[in-house]
């Protein structure tokens, strides 16, 4: 019983992060729209990630480091997987498009003119950006301001309807 409670409560979550998604609007500063993930979820991944490192250091500092250890291993590991399912932010401009991933570690920018097309791809919930040289960039269900994002991307793009290739 208390198994299939967590699993509930994790898809709750993740529903109730994909809502606040669609609820909350993107951050407009100077000439660039910021597109980010929800403020619940940077919330809940930062603060699990600090956790995490924290314990991970308080475990290697411990008098048992070496009963311990495999606990400071796994600790550290679940936090480089949080980083690693962080939404990147996208940024989108009157001249390029952004993507910063890794906690701003990794950054793809794309000028509009080397942009081939964007298009909506249902299957995996998200809006695609191609460039000409075959790299992406992805707009997901955990990224705030859909429609807003749409938007932009008809305006500054070559847009795709659902079933249309190039």
């Amino acid at each position: 019983m208390a198994d299939g409670l967590t699993i509930l409560c994790a898809l709750l979550a993740a529903h109730l992060f994909a809502l606040e998604a669609l609820a909350e609007r993107a951050k407009r500063t100077g000439g660039i729209t910021l597109y980010r993930a929800p403020l619940g979820l940077r919330i809940l991944l930062g603060a699990a990630i600090i956790a995490m490192v924290y314990g991970a250091g308080t475990v290697a500092l411990s008098k048992n480091v070496r009963r311990d250890s495999w606990v400071a291993v796994l600790l550290l590991g679940l936090a480089l997987f949080c980083a690693s399912q962080w939404p990147a932010d996208l940024g989108v401009s009157k001249s390029e498009i952004y993507e910063k991933k890794w906690l701003g570690l990794r950054k793809k920018t794309f000028l509009w003119k080397d942009v081939a097309s964007s298009a909506v791809a249902p299957d995996e919930d998200s809006v695609w950006v191609v460039a000409k040289s075959g790299a992406t960039i992805k707009h997901t269900t955990y990224h705030l301001d859909r429609a807003g994002f749409i938007s932009e991307m008809k305006t500054y793009s070559r847009w795709l309807e659902p079933g249309r290739s190039l």
